[in-house]
C-alpha cells in the first residue's frame, strides 16, 4: 500500500472530524471531494468508458443503492418521516460516530479496487449525514420530492 493510497484515507478521516461538529457539513463534502480527486490526480481513470459501456446495457442495481437500501438513509427514506430529535441525539452518542469511521473506512476502502469506483465513494460519502445522525438524507422529507414524503404515508 503506498503514500498516495493512504493520503485519501486521512483526508476522509478529516472530513469525518469536521462532519462530528455537526455544523461543518460543507466544509466536509469539499474535503470528500478533494480526497476523490487525490486517489487520481484529476485524471480519468483508466477503463472509463469499457465500464461506462457495461454499465449503460446492464439492468443490475448499481452498488450504492443495494447498500443503501440496508442503510440508515434508505430506512428513513422508506419510513418518509424526520427521527424526533432525542432519538437522533441518542443515535449519534451511542451510534453514529462510531458507524460514521466504520462507514468512511469502507467508503475509502472501495479505491483499494483495481478500478477505482470514484462515483461509488462519492456517493457513499455523501450520506454520512444520515448515517451519523438520522438526518433525512437530502434534506427534510417534504423537500426531497420522495412520493411517501409528499402524500404523508409511512
Amino acid at each position: 500500500m503506498s503514500f498516495g493510497t493512504l493520503l485519501p484515507l486521512v483526508v476522509f478521516l478529516g472530513s469525518y472530524l469536521v462532519h462530528l461538529t455537526l455544523v461543518g457539513a460543507p466544509i466536509a463534502r469539499t474535503l470528500n471531494s478533494f480526497g476523490i480527486w487525490l486517489s487520481t490526480f484529476g485524471q480519468e481513470p483508466p477503463g472509463k468508458e469499457k465500464l461506462a459501456a457495461r454499465r449503460s446495457g446492464n439492468e443490475k442495481e448499481s452498488f450504492v443503492a443495494r447498500v443503501r437500501r440496508r442503510a440508515p438513509p434508505g430506512y428513513l427514506e422508506r419510513r418518509g418521516t424526520p427521527v424526533a430529535m432525542p432519538l437522533r441525539a441518542l443515535w449519534f452518542v451511542l451510534v453514529g460516530w462510531w458507524l460514521g469511521a466504520i462507514w468512511v473506512v469502507l467508503s475509502w476502502s472501495i479505491l483499494l479496487a483495481p478500478y477505482p469506483f470514484l462515483r461509488t465513494v462519492a456517493a457513499l460519502l455523501d450520506e454520512l449525514p444520515s448515517v451519523m445522525t438520522l438526518s433525512y438524507p437530502g434534506g427534510s422529507p417534504s423537500s426531497s420530492g420522495h412520493p411517501t414524503a409528499l402524500n404523508g404515508a409511512g
